[in-house]
């Protein structure tokens, strides 16, 4: 492709952009495979001899952002816990290589983000374009599905040491905000529900106040969220241990729990130091939905706004009674029945003269009533209006990511997953690796970049990379080439 555009007399920039990128990525994988097995002749030399025999070495492929890096490792016989022979890469172990099935954990980042905002093939695509490395849908389905299964143990985890009481957040609140709501999204194969197509996924979210970032701008604190199919009981463990992994729980005195009245909502009111209040958009949402007439809508939410409750359900009665169309009366009834059993819920907390702590500074205590805009943000753009449709495992793994994301954790969580820490004979070995790839041919020569000759890199350490651009132009002096 280079020999083509030399060979007239200007270059197409975008196209030597790529070239330029491909060579710098050709360099760059060879250097990690360098690196990688330097590391693997150290391990095997200070290895357990008598623990570990040495059987030969196998070639490997791990993805990077670079593109695919082969390379050679050592591989040992062993004996496992029980005395049955076992063969293991002592390398995969030290660089955890098997975390997201031979993929780097910045590829397996690059498609994490890419998934939350596009599908699977487009993500592919995304990838493919921007990175050294070519990767299929399939590749990235891999991903998020490894990913989010490595998430939600750790959810399961945090939920078994939230019950047990050991676990306890570093971040501490005298007050606690929590809102909670669902969404219904398609089901497809032997997963989808005997009568219906969707089934609703739970998202929950919790914070310790509004931070102001401009004027009419806030932004929520110590976001945390969870999202999955768990029935009632489950989801709130899980809840719950996702909030004692961040909050120290024993120092919370009151939580506002925020939801439309659904039963398994109000299954989060754990103790008397929570309190329940029906979602403000919801309670606007039925007035309009189930009062048809306008000057009745505007008498319910005058009585809403004065706090007249008892008055408030008294005159949804009498309209329901006196209305004659048989619709309009069950809308009437269905809303009667709907505020009776949220009659404490239609106050909001602020309204209720509970003792509510001062907030710390640049902290406000707000409204709630974010979840509508969670729900579109963490599951339903991504999962719901695309006509796609998910198994339970796949659209949870995938839930688990978004939730992530939203509270701006995803890159945290995934370097956490697979963080590895090299000794410091490693590092040295790998500075002396990067320093050689850089030094001069001759001593004295410095570091030059071209040009001094009719060839480029004359007299300068010579790479893969620049082996392939001197024979790209060779017949040329890099002065002849016009540019426009």
């Amino acid at each position: 492709m280079l020999n083509k555009m030399i060979s007239i007399n200007e270059i197409e920039f975008n196209a030597l952009e790529k070239e330029i990128f491909t060579i710098g990525c050709e360099f760059a994988k060879s250097l990690m495979s360098e690196i990688l097995m330097k590391i693997d002749e150290q391990l095997a030399k200070d290895r357990d001899r008598d623990k570990y025999r040495h059987k030969g070495k196998r070639k490997t492929t791990i993805k990077t952002l670079m593109g695919e890096v082969e390379f050679d490792r050592a591989v040992y016989k062993t004996q496992g816990e029980n005395g049955e022979t076992q063969h293991i890469y002592l390398l995969d172990k030290a660089i955890n290589l098997e975390t997201f099935g031979k993929i780097s954990t910045n590829l397996a980042m690059k498609a994490a983000e890419n998934a939350c905002i596009s599908s699977y093939r487009n993500t592919a695509k995304n990838i493919t374009e921007l990175t050294g490395q070519s990767i299929s849908h399939g590749g990235v389905w891999n991903v998020v599905q490894s990913l989010g299964e490595k998430i939600k143990e750790e959810e399961d985890k945090y939920a078994i040491l939230a019950q047990e009481g050991k676990i306890i957040g570093t971040k501490e609140t005298k007050i606690l905000f929590e809102e909670a709501d669902g969404v219904y999204i398609n089901i497809q194969g032997k997963d989808r529900p005997e009568k219906a197509r969707k089934l609703e996924m739970k998202v929950a979210v919790a914070y310790d106040g509004w931070e102001k970032k401009s004027n009419n701008r806030y932004e929520l604190r110590n976001k945390v969220a969870v999202a999955g199919f768990d029935n009632s009981r489950e989801f709130q463990k899980r809840k719950e241990g996702a909030i004692s992994s961040v909050y120290n729980t024993d120092e919370i005195d009151l939580r506002i729990l925020n939801g439309d009245g659904a039963a398994w909502i109000k299954g989060g009111i754990i103790d008397d130091t929570v309190h329940y209040q029906l979602d403000p958009f919801h309670i606007r949402k039925e007035i309009i939905r189930k009062v048809k007439d306008k000057k009745q809508q505007l008498e319910v939410f005058r009585l809403l706004d004065e706090k007249k409750t008892d008055e408030l359900l008294i005159y949804i009665k009498s309209i329901s009674e006196a209305v004659e169309e048989e619709k309009e009366k069950a809308k009437l009834k269905e809303l009667l029945t709907y505020f009776s059993e949220n009659k404490e819920g239609l106050l909001s907390y602020k309204e209720r003269g509970l003792k509510i702590p001062e907030p710390p500074a640049g902290v406000e205590y707000r409204t709630l009533g974010t979840m509508e805009h969670h729900i579109c943000d963490i599951i339903a753009q991504r999962m719901k209006h695309r006509k796609a449709s998910w198994s339970i495992s796949g659209a949870e793994r995938l839930g688990k990511i978004l939730t992530l994301k939203v509270c701006h954790t995803l890159y945290e969580k995934v370097t956490n997953f697979s963080r590895i820490i090299l000794p410091e004979k490693f590092t040295q070995e790998i500075n002396e690796i990067l320093s050689v790839a850089k030094a001069p041919k001759k001593d004295g020569k410095g570091y030059k970049y071209p040009v001094t000759s009719r060839t480029p890199f004359v007299d300068v350490c010579l790479t893969n990379g620049r082996k392939a651009v001197q024979n790209m132009i060779r017949e040329r002096n890099i002065t002849d080439i016009s540019y426009r």
